[in-house]
C-alpha cells in the first residue's frame, strides 16, 4: 500500500469511528485529523470537506463489507449455510456494524447529494449472492418479486439480531437467557431460511408483482 493510500485508509477508519460515536454534527475535521495523526491539509486534500468525507466513509464501508461477504461465500454453500456465515461475520465485526447503522440513521445528512454512494451493489449487503442462493432453491421461474422478498426478509433478520446481540446489555444476558444465545440465533436463521423458501414454493405466482425489476 502506498503512503497516500495508507493515509487515506487511516483517515477513513478514524472517521467511521468518530462519526459513529459522536455523530456528524459532533465530529469536526480537526478531530479526525488529530486522532488519525495526520495534518488537517491531508484530510482536505483527500476529501475536500466533511460531507464528502462522510459519504466516502459510508461508501467505503459498503464496498468493504460487500467484498468480505463475497470472500466468505464458497461454492456448494446453500442458503442456510451462507446466511449463518453472514451472521457470524456481522457478529465478528459488530463494532463496524453498529457504526455503519449509526451513519445510516443520521438525519443531519441529505443523501440526495451523495451521487454514486453504494450504487454498484444490489440493495442489501451480499444481495446478489443471496438472490442466487434463493434462485437455486426455487428456480428462475419463481417471480423475482418473491425471490427478492426472501432476500429482504433474511437481511432484516440477520442484521437485526446481529445489532441486538452486539449491544453491551444483551451481551451481558446472552449466556443467561437461552433464546438470546448465539447457538439459538444460528438455529433460528436456518429455520427462517427453510420457512421462507417453503412459503415461496407454496405461494401462487399470481400473488407476486410479475413486472418487478431490480435497478442496480
Amino acid at each position: 500500500m502506498t503512503k497516500v493510500n495508507d493515509t487515506k485508509c487511516k483517515i477513513l477508519g478514524v472517521a467511521l469511528k468518530l462519526f459513529g460515536c459522536k455523530g456528524y454534527d459532533g465530529t469536526s475535521v480537526r478531530d479526525i485529523a488529530k486522532e488519525a495523526d495526520v495534518n488537517l491539509a491531508s484530510v482536505n486534500y483527500h476529501f475536500s470537506n466533511k460531507q464528502n468525507l462522510y459519504f466516502e466513509v459510508f461508501n467505503n464501508n459498503c464496498i468493504e463489507v460487500e467484498k468480505q461477504l463475497k470472500e466468505i461465500y464458497k461454492e456448494g454453500m446453500d442458503l442456510g449455510d451462507f446466511s449463518v456465515e453472514m451472521f457470524n461475520f456481522f457478529m465478528d465485526h459488530s463494532h463496524t456494524l453498529l457504526n455503519t447503522f449509526r451513519l445510516i440513521l443520521n438525519e443531519s445528512i441529505d443523501f440526495s447529494d451523495a451521487e454514486g454512494v453504494c450504487s454498484d451493489s444490489l440493495g442489501p449487503p451480499a444481495g446478489e449472492i443471496l438472490l442466487k442462493l434463493v434462485t437455486d432453491e426455487v428456480g428462475e421461474e419463481t417471480p423475482l418479486d418473491g425471490r427478492f422478498w426472501v432476500v429482504s426478509m433474511l437481511i432484516s433478520h440477520i442484521t437485526h439480531m446481529a445489532i441486538i446481540m452486539s449491544s453491551s446489555v444483551i451481551k451481558e444476558r446472552c449466556n443467561k437467557i437461552k433464546h438470546l444465545n448465539k447457538k439459538t440465533q444460528v438455529r433460528n436463521i436456518r429455520l427462517h431460511c427453510a420457512s421462507l423458501i417453503n412459503f415461496l414454493k407454496a405461494h401462487p405466482h399470481s400473488e407476486w408483482d410479475l413486472d418487478f425489476k431490480i435497478d442496480v
